[in-house]
């Protein structure tokens, strides 16, 4: 394993404007990494049934659909043509990342902005029979090259009411990538007019290139407009109402007020000075799950791991190490590179969670387990299982900042389920586990927030703890989402659910976040995988018993559900990576320059965390690492001349903030106000101060300077 130098910790917030900036631009192919590519022999319309119909989208999976537009993509194709100014040209497609062959490209030569409808791409469907309450789903596949490209999904007789339910726009990219346009006929007007399928586009002057174009009839299934995609949840609006009210208590919980005291060599207040308050890291834990394989690793892609790691996260859990089957060597996990990984993580200060101590599982079908002989007599198991849990708390008591004591105490109820073991043994093994560590015991379970079908069940099994007087610290959550379970809570569910768990007056933590989407190459997916994670860390962030996020990952490569991870396999940083950036290292970062008053001092508010102070006047400086917290009214850094600065740092020992690099302060024009000629002398140094002009005099040298 390479050693890290902590050159390379420094300039977290250098870092996220770097990754941020590239992140922008390159993220636009990052989305369509994914490869869906039709068997031999299959058909686009194949390939795209055979998707939709796939028994593994679980609750989304949909019936089989009759296609409009005749019998293939050629005539999809030949059913569009362009209404408005412009001009269409037929092509090939041959490209493993998407699975139809021919497209169009459309060249809007005229734009109305009044009605961007007069410029559309249509497909009509002649002889349609549709009636009120018939569900269609639109498929499209669109890309450009046009940086400002945009169009609108609509579908309708004539100039009537537009049926498309939900996911209308349309944000076209350099890259192909997938639309839906879920349909529900209304009411069908008298006539002839044939139902369209149209995508306007008089936006502006722009190409757009479409392909794979198709429309699906579920007329004749039961199938709920719901489990058409694209999906969403209540609550994503940037006008939502819940949204005010969560920044507020931002504001009230996650801030403080505090000030900045400059004072010169001789101890008096400094007026004018210039004061950088510079934010480190966050007292709210953002932290990730670790593979012992890339920590100890010595490619180019363990050393980014690494890296990317130590810029983004404040804390770790390591991954599947520490469960009983790796560490006793059910599982090819060495026991040093083990150590290797804990030890590497304390030296650079990151607090680590332990998964776990008691998982009521014999095996590991579930993905952890014990580790015990299922065949054990009930008395021996519970001996044995207490045995493991003193064992393991002991082995890596000073390594372990917290325990997830009990996992996955709903979904796995197996011990509790035994009439020979029962609550009984589950009180002797917390038992067990308190006289064996000094730190934090937590729960840990997932459909709580994650999802919600287990979050009655859980709070009554917190109840009991609580009203047993079991040594709990802490209540966890798994925040796994799948889309394919339907698992992006509306955010009043959401909120509802923290509310619910706020009675047992217990911190809370989100040990395992991640966000699994259907496929990088559908736009609406990306784009509600973004939306989502804003707002559920907004969400976590607002409420005041909420001390943690620990993502469940953050590589494509090394996620067990890779289209949640935050950054695809060649790093580049996907979409929802970079608002987790800006979220956590912009929005709710603090920055901040800024003078003295005339009684040196500088008045702030911040985001609670680890600060570098600086200050300066004139020649003179001073610097401070220091603990923001609610109990922080004033922080004093001390000015003292060029080469005498004080070794003064402190802080967490990651190295994490903004570049130390440079100067934040120009010297030009930063003069000392008129005041006192008054002189200090420092017996020690033999100096004296002037504080007219921030100059010195030293006995051995000669004149004054600056």
């Amino acid at each position: 394993m390479s050693d890290d130098s902590p050159d390379m910790q420094t300039g977290r917030r250098s870092f996220m404007k770097t990754v941020g900036a590239f992140g922008a631009a390159a993220s636009v192919g990052s989305a369509a990494t994914g490869t869906v590519a039709a068997q031999s022999g299959d058909s686009y319309r194949e390939t795209l049934q055979a998707e939709l119909t796939a028994s593994d989208r679980q609750s989304r999976q949909l019936p089989e659909g009759t296609f409009a537009y005749g019998d293939s993509e050629a005539d999809a194709i030949d059913a569009f043509s362009l209404q408005g100014d412009g001009s269409t040209t037929e092509f090939e497609v041959d490209s493993d990342r998407v699975s139809f062959t021919q497209a169009e490209r459309v060249d809007v030569t005229a734009a109305d902005e009044d009605d961007p409808g007069a410029v559309a791409y249509r497909g009509p469907v002649p002889d349609a029979d549709f009636s009120e309450g018939d569900l269609l789903l639109g498929v499209a596949w669109v890309r450009s090259e046009d940086h400002d490209a945009q169009a609108r999904a609509a579908f309708r007789y004539g100039d009537g009411e537009d049926f498309v339910d939900r996911g209308a726009d349309v944000d076209p990219t350099g890259e192909w990538m997938r639309y839906f346009f879920p349909i529900e006929i209304g009411s069908v007007p008298d006539g002839d007019a044939d139902p369209v399928l149209e995508l306007h586009l008089g936006y502006d002057e722009q190409v757009v290139e479409f392909g794979g174009v198709a429309l699906l009839d579920y007329s004749d299934t039961d199938v709920g407009l719901s489990t058409l995609p694209p999906y969403d949840y209540a609550g994503r609006a940037e006008d939502a109402e819940w949204r005010e009210a969560a920044h507020e208590r931002i504001e009230e919980i996650r801030k403080t007020d505090f000030e900045v005291e400059v004072r010169n060599p001789g101890g008096q207040p400094m007026e004018d000075a210039n004061v950088s308050v510079s934010m480190l890291d966050h007292a709210f834990d953002f932290g990730s799950a670790v593979s012992v394989e890339h920590v100890v690793g010595d490619s180019d892609d363990d050393e980014t791991y690494r890296q990317t790691f130590l810029e983004h996260f404040n804390k770790a859990v390591v991954e599947n190490a520490l469960k009983y089957p790796a560490w006793e060597g059910e599982w090819d996990i060495r026991k040093e590179d083990t150590r290797a990984t804990l030890d590497w993580l304390n030296e650079h200060d990151i607090p680590t969670r332990g998964h776990y101590l008691l998982w009521e599982q014999d095996q590991t079908d579930g993905g952890g387990g014990m580790h015990v002989d299922p065949d054990l007599p009930a008395d021996e198991k519970r001996e044995v299982i207490a045995e493991k849990i003193a064992n393991h708390a002991a082995e890596f008591e000073g390594d372990i900042a917290e325990w997830d004591m009990h996992n996955h105490p709903v979904w796995q109820s197996n011990y509790r389920d035994d009439e020979d073991l029962g609550w009984d043994a589950i009180d002797e093994w917390w038992s067990v586990a308190d006289e064996n560590t000094d730190v934090g015991l937590h729960t840990n379970e997932m459909g709580a927030i994650g999802g919600q079908w287990q979050r009655s069940a859980y709070s009554d099994y917190i109840a009991h703890l609580v009203e047993n007087d079991y040594p709990i610290d802490a209540i966890g959550f798994m925040g796994h989402h799948q889309q394919r379970w339907g698992q992006l809570l509306d955010i009043e569910d959401m909120i509802a659910g923290y509310d619910e768990f706020a009675q047992y007056d217990l911190p809370m933590i989100v040990t395992e976040f991640d966000i699994e989407i259907f496929d990088r190459r559908n736009a609406q997916d990306v784009a509600v995988q973004r939306d989502y994670l804003r707002d559920f860390l907004t969400v976590a962030f607002s409420r005041e018993l909420v001390e943690s996020v620990m993502s469940w990952g953050f590589w494509e490569d090394d996620h067990w559900r890779p289209t949640g991870a935050y950054y695809d396999s060649d790093w580049t940083l996907r979409e929802h990576g970079e608002e987790f950036l800006e979220l956590i290292y912009d929005e709710w970062w603090t920055d901040e320059l800024g003078r003295t008053d005339g009684d040196g001092v500088y008045a702030t508010r911040g985001f609670k965390g680890d600060y570098e102070i600086t200050a300066e006047k004139g020649n003179l400086s001073g610097e401070t690492t220091v603990t923001i917290d609610d109990d922080t009214d004033t922080v004093v850094v001390e000015l003292v001349p060029p080469g005498k600065q004080k070794d003064d740092k402190g802080g967490n020992g990651n190295g994490k903030g903004k570049d130390k690099g440079g100067n934040p302060w120009s010297q030009e024009g930063d003069g000392f106000p008129d005041g006192s000629d008054e002189e200090l002398f420092n017996e020690t140094e033999g100096e004296l101060f002037n504080e007219t002009d921030g100059s010195f005099w030293n006995e051995s040298e000669t004149g004054f300077g600056n």
